[in-house]
């Protein structure tokens, strides 16, 4: 289990990336309060190894796990390890 989760996404103008996401702290497997920081803020975390993260989305009204989050050239979010350079974090919805 990750430290957060992240719940949605915003894009810039073009769509060409993310620039800020809703995270919610998860604590004895509960999901907390959303906030909303930017992607490069997260992105500081995880290369620095502070805290982990993991793409959630609510069915049915209860949170389902997701995958993991990392990182490319210290920038991008992804749940897939590849090189390819963009923020890719599947189908969560936007805000």
């Amino acid at each position: 289990m990750a430290d957060f989760c992240i719940t949605a996404v915003r894009y810039n103008d073009d769509k060409s990336h993310i620039t800020f996401v809703k995270v919610r702290e998860e604590k004895q497997g509960k999901v907390g309060a959303p906030r909303t920081v930017s992607r490069a803020f997260v992105a500081d975390l995880i290369r620095l190894g502070k805290v982990t993260f993991q793409t959630r989305t609510k069915t049915n009204e209860r949170w389902q796990q997701g995958a993991a989050v990392y990182l490319i050239d210290d920038e991008y979010l992804t749940t897939e390890r590849n090189d390819t350079k963009r923020d890719n974090l599947g189908e969560l919805p936007t805000f």
